[in-house]
C-alpha cells in the first residue's frame, strides 16, 4: 500500500502542479501548453464584472493571475511608457499600480505567491514587486522582450529568465548559462521536471534544441542540427507526457523526447506549423505563421501528436497567438494581431464555435484562466472585463503559505484558495509537528528539522475532489547550535524559567503570556536536535506551567525555546543524574 501511495503522489505532481489553478506565466504553465484544471466561461453574453482603468492602453497585455488577484500592464505610445496594475480577480478593483519612474515601460512578466514580476523595457531591469503594496523587493538587469515572454519558475519558486535562475528572496543569480541564440531578446523557453529547454545557435551556425539542468545550470546535451532559416524565434511547447515540440523558422515541426541522456527525435513534419498549445487528449493546436505568405488567410490547426498531420482546422483570419485548454476541453484562442482582435472558444475538434468575444488589439492578452473559472479580457482603451463559468463542478485545489522559507520551530500558516467551493480539506505536512489537518486554513504548522518539504492539499465537495502536491515547497534552515537569549520581553513573555535547575529528572517550565498569541515551547539537546514539543497552540493571556520528565535522557545541557509571533527566547537547563 505504501508503494502505491508513493506512485500516486508522483503522478499527481506531474499533472496537478503543472496544470493547476493559477495562470502565472505566458502559456499558463511551465510547459507553455495552455493546459489548465480550470473550467472557463461557458458563455460571454454578460460580463461577470467590468471596470475602466484610468490608464488608457494602446493594446491589451499579458494577464497573470495568482489566487484572488491578477496583474496586467497598460502601455502608452506617445511617449512610450507603461505601468503595472494589480487588481482583485473577483471584482476588478484596483489594488495598486506601479511605475518605477516617468520613463518606465513596465510590463508584467509573471506572478506567484512570492512576488509580482515586472520588466522595465526602457531600463532593461527585472523587478520583483511585493504583492502587498507594489514596493520593490529586488531588481536585476535583464535582457528580455517582456511583451510576451513571461518568466518560468523552479520548484521552490525561483524565477527563471532566459538562461538564468534567480534567487526569489534576494534577486541574485544562482546560475547563468550563456548559450547563444540567433535573435534576442527572446523567450520561448520551457521547463519539464528539472530540465530547461530552449533552442541554441547563432544566425550563421546550426540551430539545435538544448537541455539545461534547472538545479545546476549545466548544459546536459543538445539535439542534432535542425535545418531552416538563419533566425529562429518560434516558441517551444511541451505536451503532458514530456514531448517537446519545436518548429524551425523556415523548416519543419519536430517532436523530441528527452530520455535522460539525450534527445530522441520522434518525428518531423513539413510544413512546419507552430504549436501554441495542447488539448486534454494530447492533440496539438498550431498556427501557420511559420509561412508568411499565409498570414492573411490564417487557420488554426489541430494536429495529431503521433506524427504532426492535420486532423482539423478552423478559419481565424489572423494567426493563433495564444490558447488555453480548460478542464472541460474547451479550446480558447486569442487572435490579436490587428484591430479586429478577438477571443474564440471552440470545441476540441475546432468544428463548433462556442462563443466569440471581440476585443480590439488584444495583442498579448492571452487566453488566461483563473480562480473559479474567471477569464479576463483586455484590449486597447480603458475597459477590462471578466467572464466566469456558471457550472457546478469539483474543486481545483490551491493554497499559499504565510512563508515558504524559515528556521526550525518557526510556525507557518496555510491558506486555502481553491476554486469552485470546496467543503472539506485534507492537508499533508510531512516533517512537521502536524502531519495532517482537516482545517480549511491550518495555522500552527511547525517543522522540527532543517530540510525541504512537500505540502499536499486534497479539496473536496459533492462533485468530487482534487489534489495539489507542491514538492520542495517549504525550506527550513536548521539551527547551528543553541545559544541562550532573552530574559523576558514586555508584551511577549515575562520571567520564563524552569525550576529546579539543575534538575533530576523532572523540571517545570513556566512563563506568563501578557496577550493572546500563537505560542510554541520546544526542548532541544546540545546539538540543536528537537526532543520534545510540549506546546504548539494559540494561548490566551495568563500564566502557564509545563512539566518535562527527562528520565530517558543523559546528564548534560539542554535548552528550551519559547516562541510567540515574531519573538523567540531560548534558555539553558542542566540535567544532573
Amino acid at each position: 500500500m505504501r508503494t502505491l501511495i508513493l506512485i500516486s503522489t508522483a503522478l499527481l505532481f506531474l499533472t496537478q502542479t503543472a496544470f493547476s489553478q493559477n495562470w502565472f506565466t505566458t502559456g499558463g504553465n511551465m510547459q507553455r501548453s495552455g493546459l489548465s484544471e480550470i473550467t472557463g466561461p461557458n458563455s460571454v453574453s454578460s460580463a461577470y464584472w467590468t471596470v475602466n482603468s484610468t490608464n488608457n492602453t494602446a493594446w491589451g497585455n499579458s494577464i497573470y493571475s495568482y489566487g484572488d488577484k491578477f496583474v496586467t500592464s497598460r502601455i502608452v505610445l506617445s511617449p512610450y511608457t507603461g505601468k503595472i496594475e494589480l487588481r482583485n480577480i473577483n471584482t476588478g478593483a484596483l489594488i495598486w499600480e506601479k511605475m518605477i519612474n516617468s520613463t518606465s515601460r513596465m510590463y508584467a512578466v509573471g506572478f506567484t505567491e512570492d512576488a509580482v514580476y515586472a520588466h522595465d523595457y526602457n531600463s532593461a531591469i527585472l523587478y520583483a514587486l511585493n504583492i502587498s503594496d507594489g514596493s520593490v523587493k529586488w531588481q536585476i538587469a535583464s535582457d528580455m522582450f517582456p511583451g510576451n515572454t513571461g518568466l518560468l519558475f523552479a520548484c521552490d519558486g525561483d524565477p527563471i529568465d532566459k538562461g538564468r535562475r534567480i534567487n526569489k528572496n534576494t534577486g541574485v543569480a544562482r546560475w547563468t548559462n550563456n548559450y547563444i541564440i540567433p535573435v534576442g531578446p527572446d523567450g520561448g523557453f520551457c521547463i519539464y521536471g528539472n530540465t530547461y529547454y530552449h533552442w541554441t545557435g547563432s544566425v550563421v551556425t546550426p540551430k539545435k534544441l538544448i537541455a539545461i539542468d534547472v538545479n545546476s545550470g549545466v548544459t546536459k546535451y543538445t539535439s542534432a542540427d535542425l535545418p531552416g532559416d538563419g533566425d529562429q524565434e518560434n516558441d517551444l511547447c511541451i505536451g503532458p507526457g514530456g514531448t517537446i515540440y519545436i518548429c524551425r523558422d523556415g523548416g519543419a515541426l519536430y517532436a523530441f523526447q528527452d530520455n535522460g541522456t539525450s534527445f530522441v527525435q520522434l518525428w518531423s513534419h513539413t510544413p512546419g506549423y507552430v504549436v501554441k498549445g495542447v488539448g486534454r487528449d494530447g492533440s496539438l493546436y498550431a498556427s501557420n505563421i511559420n509561412d508568411p505568405s499565409q498570414f492573411a488567410n490564417s487557420n488554426i490547426y489541430r494536429l495529431d501528436p503521433a506524427n504532426g498531420n492535420i486532423l482539423d482546422s478552423a478559419q481565424t483570419r489572423t494567426p493563433l497567438a495564444y490558447m488555453s485548454a480548460g478542464a472541460d476541453s474547451t479550446i480558447i484562442v486569442t487572435t490579436g494581431e490587428t484591430g479586429n482582435g478577438r477571443y474564440v472558444a471552440f470545441t476540441p475538434n475546432l468544428q463548433t464555435v462556442k462563443w466569440t468575444l471581440n476585443v480590439p488589439y488584444n495583442y498579448y492578452s492571452g487566453s488566461n484562466l483563473g480562480q473559479n473559472g474567471i477569464f479576463i479580457a483586455a484590449g486597447a482603451g480603458t475597459e477590462i472585463k471578466a467572464y466566469k463559468t456558471n457550472y457546478n463542478i469539483k474543486p481545483v485545489a490551491d493554497f499559499k503559505a504565510s512563508k515558504t522559507n524559515g528556521t526550525v520551530f518557526d510556525t507557518i500558516s496555510f491558506t486555502d484558495q481553491s476554486s469552485y467551493n470546496p467543503t472539506s480539506w485534507l492537508w499533508l505536512f510531512p516533517g512537521s509537528s502536524t502531519p495532517s489537518s482537516t482545517q480549511q486554513n491550518p495555522g500552527v504548522i511547525m517543522y522540527l528539522a532543517g530540510g525541504t518539504y512537500p505540502v499536499t492539499l486534497i479539496a473536496s465537495n459533492s462533485f468530487g475532489n482534487d489534489t495539489l502536491v507542491r514538492t520542495c515547497y517549504i525550506t527550513i534552515e536548521p539551527y547551528n547550535g543553541i545559544q541562550q537569549t532573552g530574559n523576558g520581553i514586555p508584551g511577549k513573555f515575562s520571567l520564563s524559567q524552569n525550576y529546579p535547575n539543575p534538575f533530576n529528572p523532572v523540571t517545570k517550565l513556566n512563563f506568563r503570556l501578557p496577550k493572546s498569541g500563537l505560542t510554541t515551547l520546544a526542548i532541544f539537546d546540545i546539538t540543536g536536535k528537537v526532543i520534545a514539543v510540549p506546546v504548539n497552540e494559540e494561548l490566551n493571556p495568563g500564566t502557564y506551567e509545563y512539566e518535562w520528565d527527562a528520565s530517558a535522557y543523559s546528564s548534560g545541557v539542554y535548552f528550551y525555546t519559547l516562541t510567540s509571533d515574531d519573538f523567540k527566547e531560548t534558555k539553558k537547563m542542566l540535567l544532573i543524574k
